[in-house]
This record gives C-alpha cells, sequence and structure tokens, in this order.
C-alpha cells in the first residue's frame, strides 16, 4: 500500500508545482509556517535523495528535514522535482519503503494544496491511512466517520474524518482537538505523531 501511495503522492505534488511562478514558491504554507512551497519541495526531494543514498541518520528528526531545505536554497523547483522523480523512480523498485514516507509525502502534498488554494487531497488517498492508524493510535476510542466507524473501544468520538486524519500529523491544535464530539475524556495525547499547533489550522 505505501509504495503506491508514495509514487502517486510524487506525481501529483510534480504537476501540482511544476511551472509555479516566483510568488507562488515564495508562499508561506500555512500548516508548516516555517518554510515555503519551495522549501517544502526541498524537504521532499531531499527525503527521496538521502533513502536511496542510505543518509537516514537522524531522520525524521527536525534537524534532518532542515538539511534537506539548506542543501537546496538555491536550486530551482523544476529541478527539484527532477531529482524527486529521478530518485523515486529508483524508490519504486524497492520492495519495501518506510510507511513513514509515504505518510509524509500525502501530508506535504495536504498542506501545499492548501497553501497553493487548490481542492482538498482527495477521500481515496487519505482514507485508507486513516483506517490503519486509527486503531493503533487510539485503541480506546471507536472513531465515527462520515465513511464508518472505525475502533471498538469504550470512548466515543464523532469527528470529521479529513479532520482527524490531519490532527494525526500534527496540523490541529490542541483546542480543535478538544472540541471535537467526545462521549468520555478525550485522549488528545495519543492522537498526533508531532505535537499539536499551537494555533488553530482551518483548512
Amino acid at each position: 500500500m505505501f509504495e503506491e501511495i508514495y509514487r502517486e503522492a510524487r506525481q501529483r505534488v510534480v504537476g501540482l508545482t511544476m511551472g509555479l511562478g516566483a510568488e507562488e514558491l515564495a508562499r508561506t504554507v500555512p500548516a508548516c509556517p516555517e518554510w515555503t512551497v519551495h522549501q517544502l519541495v526541498a524537504h521532499l526531494a531531499g527525503g527521496a535523495s538521502d533513502l536511496v543514498s542510505g543518509r537516514m541518520e537522524g531522520a525524521p528528526s527536525d534537524e534532518w528535514t532542515a538539511r534537506h531545505v539548506a542543501e537546496r536554497e538555491n536550486v530551482p523547483v523544476d529541478d527539484l522535482l527532477e531529482q524527486w522523480n529521478e530518485h523515486g523512480t529508483r524508490i519504486d523498485a524497492m520492495e519495501r519503503i518506510p510507511f513513514q514516507l509515504a505518510m509524509d509525502a500525502i501530508t506535504h502534498e495536504a498542506d501545499l494544496r492548501a497553501a497553493l488554494g487548490r481542492e482538498r487531497l482527495p477521500d481515496t488517498v487519505w482514507q485508507p491511512t486513516l483506517v490503519w492508524m486509527t486503531p493503533r493510535r487510539m485503541p480506546d476510542v471507536t472513531v465515527k466517520t462520515e465513511f464508518g466507524d472505525l475502533g471498538d473501544g469504550p470512548i466515543t468520538l464523532e469527528v470529521d474524518g479529513y479532520e482527524l486524519w490531519r490532527a494525526f500529523f500534527g496540523r490541529r491544535s490542541r483546542g480543535q482537538m478538544e472540541s471535537w464530539n467526545w462521549s468520555g475524556p478525550a485522549p488528545i495525547d495519543k492522537i498526533p505523531f508531532f505535537p499539536p499547533r499551537a494555533t488553530d489550522l482551518t483548512e
């Protein structure tokens, strides 16, 4: 599943960003406010480069991702996309890839779509990963979404599936998660892989 998710995310992101103008490339990404669109693409290209070259020390730390951006600061985005495609072809040939790489790609694709004012990530992309993650991250919760129930825990949560999916990757604040429709004590700390945002993010 993750190999296909990663390959298709790369193809979509290349389509989204190839040929963008300077204004769009310099636009701040609200979900990653420390990065511009160009810098986010640099991270994606850098992650693929590191995987095929074995430079995975420190992944997925802030220092690891910051190096991707710093090393590619002056590389035109079309060149970054060409590099990503080149490395991505080698990744496609791997028998298995780290699931984190696929999750990172679709999370940042969603970030880019919001930053560029494009339509939301298609449901068919993120829903399978939500189904896979929810019982692993929230074993004590039954999550009721618009496309069915996930898990069978004693606490019930009624929430929009996309909102929960974005929260898993630190794209929602603690306040946003607490405002969801919980039937009991909300295990907020079990939701995000990364610390929640300090401020609300509405997409």
